[in-house]
């Protein structure tokens, strides 16, 4: 009886641990990624390579290999050759250089496997997915940032990576297309280009030897990714000089002590835009793709401006994601570490379970089998516990975020509450619709880009005993939205002074003083300050006898003149000058001089800032003065008002809803 109860004992317990080795048996599909990393070397790279590692560790199904290419063509497609000997499921690759590795790419496309790029494309189509940022669209942001800040006759030193890589070629054509295109007026010119390999180091050699050699020192370096521009901060630094001098534009915006987050907080570059690396969305398609599901061909990701305003946050919020991946990786290891043991343990007792058929003498051994298992279960339900404990945690935090980013909408609602009543005060220093149209039939355009206005337009009336006199003007201030309205300001009061107080009419001399009282109360002879202002002043001086005239200048704006008796309209040109700033070129010298002529009865005047020949719609096409001039002519027999509403109605219908990038103002006067 004991003995049939010990064989029964063997038996039931042979039964119990062959269901437990059962249940313990991995049932999921496993799949085994690839991704070939062009290189270790960069911050935003190391980031990159964190995000993807631990985004895939938290699916228990996928077991990713990663490659470092070492930044070598060579190195990089053997690594990929070395991945296809793996039999993987699905390659990612961030390409080194485009042309180089589209070949042993194109190759794993053909044989069947799936492919996602990631950052940087190739030279065909034959990839599976594509995930990026437009690194043209970073350019031009880097350049519209570049274009806003400099001053006229500002040199750009441009610090590049590959010569081959797409990233680097497209960076640097958005970026130098966009100053032509629509900074040709501020005269900024490419005095040289740095190629530095995405390195920091090698970054601050090559500026420490551009420097030693004596050549011309930048106004502005633009660099495509923050640690050469980190690197070129740092030599300018060792070498004497001095860095904020030198406006530093930088890309990526990486997190982490050594980012160009934290280098924006510590002030050695200006400005960079963050370059979304694509880790999450990688691993959601790949998942999409091994599912046997249909994924976008194309994905494009979008970026952000950080500058001192934003850094703080977005630094604090990415470092805290950080530690929280880190964790993640550093439990996933853990438990690997942990499974493997088990699995260890799982086909020992598969061993000692085929034994004890023929041998029950093996009970014992079976039974400390047993033992060592339900201690190794035992010490994975704790883990499991702290893991749980973790997880509570980062819900707690996701909590805390929560909280912070409702607390920055209530203040970007206090900000934006401030400005809308800064813009009631800004209204209030502007011309009435009844001022203008007491003596004149008018019309104003007037569209601010961000609430508040750098534009402003003026008028004033002088009684004398043989004429009346009338002046006007339309103002273009440096920058927009509330920078460029405290500017609006300056220039609504000094000309009121001109004017109204010191009683000088003439358009040029008005310019003159208006030019010399902007430099005085921005102190621009003793400050680094470069704003201004670019203007069109008209007078209309109507006489008792009948006889109109019409005085004018400008700074950069031209006059617009429709003569009723030909039907046709004429652009006067002005000066090339602008009011304030800093002079570096022939401009300086060039004079405000008034020019008049005779006008009549039914004749049109108008005058325009340059924001709304600049607008431009989805095709980066702009509105152009030629096509206001047509819309004039076309609308010229309607009343101003209607007049007023098909210009603006065109100018709407060539947006289609694209973003306005420049305050708009148009003031029409009939006489």
């Amino acid at each position: 009886m004991t003995r049939q109860k010990s064989i029964y004992t063997i038996l039931l317990t042979i039964s119990i641990l062959t269901v437990v080795v059962a249940c313990n048996s991995d049932e999921t599909k496993q799949y085994k990624i690839g991704m070939s990393q062009c290189a270790f070397d960069t911050h935003w790279r190391l980031e990159m390579n964190r995000h993807i590692t631990a985004n895939a560790m938290q699916r228990e199904n996928i077991n990713l290999l990663m490659t470092d290419g070492q930044n070598s063509n060579e190195k990089q497609i053997a690594d990929i050759k070395w991945l296809m000997s793996q039999n993987i499921d699905l390659l990612m690759v961030s390409p080194n250089e485009a042309e180089a590795l589209t070949p042993i790419i194109t190759e794993v496309y053909k044989k069947g496997i799936p492919v996602i790029l990631i950052d940087r494309k190739t030279t065909n189509d034959c990839y599976t997915c594509f995930i990026g940022a437009s690194n043209t669209v970073i350019g031009e942001k880097a350049a519209d940032y570049v274009g806003l800040f400099c001053a006229p006759g500002s040199k750009i030193l441009e610090l590049h990576g590959q010569t081959g890589a797409s990233a680097a070629i497209d960076r640097g054509t958005g970026f130098n297309s966009r100053i032509s295109e629509k900074y040709g007026n501020k005269k900024i010119s490419h005095i040289g280009d740095l190629y530095c390999e995405w390195s920091s180091a090698k970054a601050k050699q090559k500026m420490a030897e551009y420097i030693k050699e004596g050549k011309e020192i930048p106004d502005i370096i633009y660099s495509h990714n923050d640690d050469m521009a980190i690197g070129a901060y740092d030599a300018i630094k060792e070498a004497g000089l001095d860095p904020s001098n030198i406006l530093i534009v930088g890309t990526d915006g990486a997190s982490g002590e050594n980012g160009g987050i934290k280098a924006v907080l510590d002030g050695k570059i200006d400005v960079t835009f963050f370059y979304p690396d694509g880790s999450v969305e990688a691993i959601e398609n790949a998942e999409n793709i091994l599912a046997g599901k249909s994924v976008p061909k194309n994905i494009d990701l979008s970026t952000v401006q950080i500058d001192d305003n934003n850094a703080d946050g977005l630094y604090g919020q990415m470092n805290m994601t950080r530690i929280q991946e880190e964790r993640i990786i550093k439990q996933n290891e853990y438990t690997q570490q942990m499974a493997m043991k088990l699995n260890t343990t799982s086909n020992a007792l598969i061993l000692v379970i085929s034994l004890l058929g023929a041998v029950l003498a093996g009970l014992a051994y079976i039974s400390k089998l047993h033992s060592d298992k339900k201690k190794s279960n035992q010490m994975l339900n704790e883990k499991n516990a702290e893991i749980n404990a973790q997880k509570e945690e980062l819900e707690s935090q996701a909590s805390y975020l929560n909280q912070i980013n409702e607390q920055l909408e209530r203040n970007k609602e206090k900000i934006i509450g401030s400005i809308r009543y800064a813009q009631t005060i800004q209204t209030a220093a502007l011309p009435t619709e009844s001022d203008l149209n007491y003596y004149f039939n008018s019309f104003v355009v007037y569209h601010p880009k961000d609430i508040v206005s750098g534009d402003f337009y003026w008028y004033h009336r002088e009684v004398d005993t043989d004429k009346e006199t009338h002046i006007f003007g339309v103002i273009d201030c440096t920058g927009h939205g509330v920078p460029g309205a405290f500017m609006s300001l300056i220039g609504v009061n000094l000309l009121d002074q001109i004017v109204k107080q010191r009683k000088i009419y003439s358009p040029a001399t008005i310019l003159d003083e208006l030019n010399k009282a902007v430099r005085a109360a921005l102190r621009q002879e003793e400050t680094e300050n470069n704003d201004g202002m670019e203007a069109v002043l008209c007078k209309i001086e109507k006489y008792i006898n009948g006889k109109i005239m019409l005085t004018y200048e400008g700074a950069k704006f031209p006059l617009r003149h429709y003569i009723k008796s030909q039907n046709t309209i004429e652009a006067y040109k002005t000066s090339r000058r602008q009011i304030g700033g800093k002079f570096r070129n022939i401009e300086s010298m060039v004079s405000f001089e008034d020019h008049s002529l005779e006008i009549h009865s039914g004749d049109r005047i108008y005058m325009t800032s340059d924001g709304i020949g600049d607008q431009n719609n989805f095709e980066r096409k702009r509105y152009s003065s030629k096509r206001l001039e047509a819309a004039i002519l076309e609308s010229v027999k309607l009343p101003m008002p209607e007049q007023r509403d098909y210009i603006w109605n065109d100018v709407s219908t060539f947006m289609r809803n694209c973003e306005q990038r420049d305050d708009i103002t148009v003031l029409g006067i009939e006489v």
